[in-house]
């Protein structure tokens, strides 16, 4: 399986160690919140939360993978939702569910037998897929992501 970091962070501001040096928004928490580019706007907030949600979308789709199994979800807000561990969820309601962990209403991971969807904290996502996607990665630039090979830290783990 091909691995990816996907983040709005540019690795050119990582040092040796993989820290990422420039203070950036990290959350929808940091709305109205000053950062080096500016205040963070709910239009900007959406623009970022849509990017990340197409460019799920596009790699599981590239790669074939038409649903995901919900794990290890905590809701400890107790968010209203209509699905539990073991769910499967369908692309064409796997954009609401990836809205909802990026903006830390709840935490799963989105598993699948061929790919998956992983979320860390400070908007890091990580995607599995079973074959290189190079349409997936062109959106992803295009809309100001970076892709990165890297493995994702949350596999078979249950906290978020």
């Amino acid at each position: 399986m091909l691995e990816y970091r996907v983040t709005k962070y540019n690795p050119a501001y990582r040092d040796p160690s993989g820290a990422f040096l420039v203070v950036e928004w990290t959350s929808a928490s940091d709305l109205g919140h000053s950062f080096g580019d500016g205040v963070l706007t709910p239009d900007e907030y959406r623009r970022v939360e849509d990017a990340y949600v197409a460019v799920a979308l596009s790699f599981l789709r590239e790669s074939g993978q038409m649903s995901l199994t919900v794990a290890a979800l905590e809701n400890k807000r107790r968010y209203p939702i209509r699905f539990s561990d073991g769910s499967a969820i369908g692309l064409e309601q796997l954009g609401s569910v990836i809205r909802l962990v990026l903006r830390e209403e709840i935490w799963c991971r989105l598993d699948g037998p061929s790919g998956f969807l992983h979320f860390g904290w400070d908007y890091y996502m990580y995607i599995g897929v079973s074959y290189p996607c190079p349409e997936s990665q062109e959106l992803a630039e295009h809309l100001g992501l970076f892709v990165e090979e890297f493995p994702s830290p949350y596999k078979g783990d249950g906290a978020g």
